[in-house]
């Protein structure tokens, strides 16, 4: 014969569901209830008994009423225990007219009058964080304040004066001149040193062959082109250093 079909409505149903973390004892709820007009009586039984404990794991259920069952899961390492195949059972049965001793009333019923279902274990291993809401707070942000730019016309170049232009123009070409004279004084100066060197070594020598004292007309003659020479030249000289001064000071 087959076995009778089970009569109490059991929640949850199928499965029983432990959530970690599993280092402390973990406990899971199971609700049996009655619904018909008998007393009905109840155990749980696990595959796995070292290591839950059900409280209450059996008794008599009263017509129309529920029995919370507390099973609890002993601490365990889910990475090196594996607990995938517990399972529980929750056997019932009708509950005898008259007095009955819930210790030996299962030894008298025949096999055909239990009813069983089973549930599986579902363990739900947390990998959640305490995750922390960081709210910011939000500071206005400045309002921007508007700039008005107000256009500068650019001022036209200066025309130069063509009379100063002209005037600095002739005033440079009289210094390049006069530095061109200097240059061809110092040139000839230069010439007059030397040709009175050779005057004075031929000097030398004829009075050392004649021993005889040259004219003084000739001696005066080339004392006078000396001094004559170096005063144009100095003044020469002085003229360039003044224009290069003014021309300076005018360019600036």
């Amino acid at each position: 014969m087959s076995k009778a079909e089970q009569v109490l409505v059991l929640d949850p149903p199928m499965e029983l569901h432990f959530k970690g973390p599993f280092q402390e004892v973990t406990t899971s709820h199971l609700k049996l209830t009655n619904p018909t007009d008998r007393q009905i009586g109840f155990k749980v039984k696990t595959t796995a008994p070292k290591t839950y404990c059900v409280r209450p794991n059996g008794g008599i259920i009263q017509p129309k009423k529920t029995v919370s069952v507390a099973v609890m899961l002993q601490p365990f390492d889910p990475e090196n225990d594996d607990r995938s195949r517990d399972k529980f059972m929750v056997q019932s049965m009708y509950v005898p007219e008259g007095d009955v001793d819930s210790d030996t009333m299962w030894h008298d019923v025949p096999s055909e009058g239990l009813m069983n279902s089973k549930l599986k274990c579902i363990f739900d291993i947390s990998t959640d964080t305490n995750q922390v809401t960081v709210t910011a707070d939000v500071v206005d942000q400045p309002k921007a304040t508007e700039v008005k730019v107000i256009p500068v016309k650019a001022k036209p170049a200066e025309p130069m004066d063509p009379w100063n232009e002209q005037h600095s123009h002739n005033i440079y070409e009289e210094y390049k001149k006069l530095k061109a004279e200097l240059n061809e004084l110092k040139t000839e100066n230069s010439s007059l040193k030397e040709e009175g060197l050779r005057s004075r070594v031929a000097q030398d020598t004829r009075i050392r062959a004649t021993s005889a004292k040259p004219s003084e007309p000739e001696s005066l003659s080339q004392n006078a082109s000396k001094p004559l020479a170096s005063n144009y030249l100095v003044l020469i000289a002085v003229l360039v250093l003044l224009l290069g001064i003014y021309i300076g000071k005018t360019i600036l």
